[in-house]
């Protein structure tokens, strides 16, 4: 047939096969056969080539749900100039701007918010800003997290910020414990301190008193047998089952593995960080308490 002639039946146009049955009923039925057979070949035709092919010639234009988001260098300078800005409101709304973008609070307050209050630790050390820009600026970012980690159902909870600072067994470089201690302090906290030599009273210690974290500072070669031990005795005693414990100091700025080999919740690279962490080590601990009770409520 050439290609001005009139145009084949519906029938052979969907590939030629015969009638399933006489009549015009039969008839009907083989082009809806037909017409499903030729829809189903081409959706495989579309999905198994056209798609690949515009994926492989524009895969720039699109970013795979797996790869994910993650803060930059950019957004932790953008935020810390909004956090040391006359409008925390517009701290929050950067940030809900970047969830929005896709990047999990996780994310957010790993990458974004904790890595902001070590710069500002940071700009304080070099004297950029003073004290006081720095500790509202830590204020804000704990108001943050605060958001972050939905607060509002657990009740006042001001008189469960305290903290115990103290360096690990054997060491006696105090400076970085110290300042730590001024930045918790300076947010609102009530900070102890103990000799981490002394075993028995650390548990005795937080056997009588409710903490919300403990903070180990680790200079030296400290034996990590002894610490890890040392943290998990003070889980196992707590007066809170919820404590969080986190290290600090330059061995573990060597050695950030220290974290898990510890058995500790985190670290911060300087005391402002540290601030910023601890707030997230109590809502953690207040969010787990909260549900507990529910739960036995229930």
């Amino acid at each position: 047939m050439a290609r001005g002639d009139s145009q084949p039946p519906e029938d052979a146009r969907l590939g030629e096969r015969p009638d399933l049955g006489a009549g015009e009923g039969g008839r009907l039925e083989q082009i809806k056969s037909d017409r499903f057979l030729h829809e189903a070949v081409l959706a495989n035709v579309i999905t198994q080539t056209v798609i690949p092919a515009l994926w492989s010639q524009h895969s720039g234009l699109f970013k795979r749900a797996e790869e994910g988001l993650h803060p930059t260098e950019e957004n932790i300078r953008k935020l810390s100039a909004l956090i040391l800005g006359p409008d925390n409101a517009d701290a929050m709304e950067y940030i809900y701007s970047l969830r929005d973008q896709g990047i999990s609070l996780d994310d957010l307050h790993l990458e974004l918010v904790e890595p902001t209050a070590r710069r500002l630790g940071e700009l304080w050390d070099v004297d950029h800003i003073d004290f006081v820009a720095v500790t509202v600026g830590i204020s804000r970012l704990q108001r943050i997290v605060h958001h972050f980690a939905d607060l509002g159902g657990v009740g006042p909870y001001d008189d469960r910020r305290r903290a115990l600072v103290m360096v690990a067994p054997g060491e006696n470089h105090r400076l970085g414990n110290q300042i730590v201690q001024k930045f918790l302090k300076a947010a609102g906290w009530a900070v102890f301190t103990l000799d981490g030599s002394d075993h028995v009273k650390l548990i005795d210690f937080v056997t009588r008193e409710w903490l919300a974290v403990v903070a180990i500072s680790i200079s030296g070669h400290s034996q990590t047998t002894t610490l890890a031990k040392m943290i998990k005795s003070v889980r196992d005693h707590s007066l809170n089952p919820h404590i969080g414990v986190m290290i600090g100091g330059p061995m573990v700025t060597l050695r950030p593995e220290l974290v898990d080999e510890l058995g500790a919740d985190g670290t911060a690279a300087n005391a402002a960080s540290a601030v910023v962490l601890a707030k997230k080590l109590l809502a953690e601990g207040l969010i787990a308490e909260h549900e507990n009770k529910s739960k036995d409520q229930g």
